[in-house]
């Protein structure tokens, strides 16, 4: 009798756009993480749609410079084998992440001390909505843009100069603001200069990383749809590597699964990952096809951030591209809860959640 050994489902990852903690960076306005689960010959049967005798590995720029290629880039997105349930995306808009992150880090734990929870019915994305739309209108487009960049240059290298810059940006904002409730919103940035040492400790330029947040959300996305262990292989990555402790601190395939976080932003936790292992792109054709289309998605979701949709954008829209994103992080300017889709009540805080599980304290 021949014993078959079950292998756990492997999963590959790749990213576009990826210009770190430098959030700002005009050129490239998006992140895209792509994932999926195909095995080594599903892999091989898209690549075959897009291959050309003179391609060993096949790349975004080089098929869209071409009628001939744009039209192996559309069949390869319409192959049956290009489902939501094989391929997972996360979109990443870094300007508007910036103003999320400036929530997070200073607002958030302002309120966390005074016994508020921001997360709870989706209040911090309803303040980052509204600072991304409405503080360039009253306060002005290049003041805004000064609080923003000044923002990411004090968590990449939280000197003391950076920090004043900071907040001498966020006084500008407040005394120029044109609309006297709207000043109000600022003040928990004036409350933070006493205490920004305190606040910015054990934060490093990595908080600023889109790839961590989108990795972690996608391997709880497979984690539920397996609901058992799976292997998860990344493209080299390095700030994704940095952070391979704490992702193994997260990961426990064998403990049963809580579902943390509120509303529509629930996931499970620990994550079912049994492994997070790095590999090179041209050794393996699942990691080949995730990098086309991270590619394809960071170039159609680019040019809707810039506002400057062209005939590929078109057709890549047309092709269905926007049927794989399972995950987000888009200004919209809503700030209710029935908008934003939180109206849901209860739930648990995630992040202290995991602060406390990676502490080891009991939960």
């Amino acid at each position: 009798m021949e014993l078959r050994i079950s292998m756990p489902p492997e999963v590959h990852f790749d990213e576009a756009g990826n210009t770190g903690a430098a959030l700002l960076d005009p050129n490239q306005p998006v992140f895209v993480l792509a994932s999926s689960d195909f095995g080594r010959e599903e892999a091989n049967d898209l690549l075959n749609l897009v291959r050309t005798p003179q391609t060993q590995e096949v790349k975004f720029t080089s098929l869209k410079k071409s009628d001939a290629g744009r039209r192996r880039l559309l069949a390869f997105l319409a192959s049956p084998l290009m489902t939501p349930m094989r391929v997972k995306v996360s979109i990443t808009h870094k300007r508007y992440m910036a103003m999320c992150k400036a929530v997070d880090i200073i607002e958030e734990t302002l309120a966390n001390r005074a016994g508020l929870d921001l997360y709870e019915r989706g209040a911090n994305i309803a303040i980052a909505n509204l600072h991304y739309y409405v503080t360039p209108v009253f306060c002005g487009e290049a003041r805004f843009e000064l609080f923003l960049s000044t923002f990411v240059r004090m968590i990449r290298t939280p000197n003391a100069g950076n920090k004043a810059e900071f907040f001498e940006a966020v006084r500008a904002l407040y005394e120029n603001c044109s609309e006297p409730r709207h000043r109000a919103s600022f003040g928990p940035y004036l409350i933070a200069q006493r205490e920004i040492d305190e606040i910015l400790d054990g934060v490093n330029y990595l908080a600023l990383d889109p790839a961590i947040g989108s990795v972690f959300y996608q391997l709880s996305v497979w984690g539920t749809q397996f609901g058992e262990e799976f292997y998860a292989i990344h493209d080299e990555s390095k700030p994704v590597a940095a952070e391979r402790e704490t992702f193994a601190a997260m990961m426990n395939p064998a403990a049963s699964p809580v579902v943390i976080g509120y509303d529509r932003r629930k996931f499970e936790f620990p994550l079912r990952a049994g492994t997070l292992k790095f590999a090179d792109s041209r050794t393996l054709p699942q990691l080949q096809v995730v990098d086309l289309l991270a590619g394809a998605a960071a170039y159609f979701a680019g040019n809707i951030a810039r506002g400057a949709k062209d005939e590929l954008t078109e057709q890549l829209q047309q092709a269905g591209i926007e049927r794989f994103i399972v995950h987000a992080i888009w200004p919209a300017p809503v700030v209710t809860p029935r908008a934003l889709g939180t109206e849901e009540i209860g739930g648990v805080n995630a992040v202290d959640f995991m602060v406390k599980a990676l502490a080891g304290e009991r939960i």
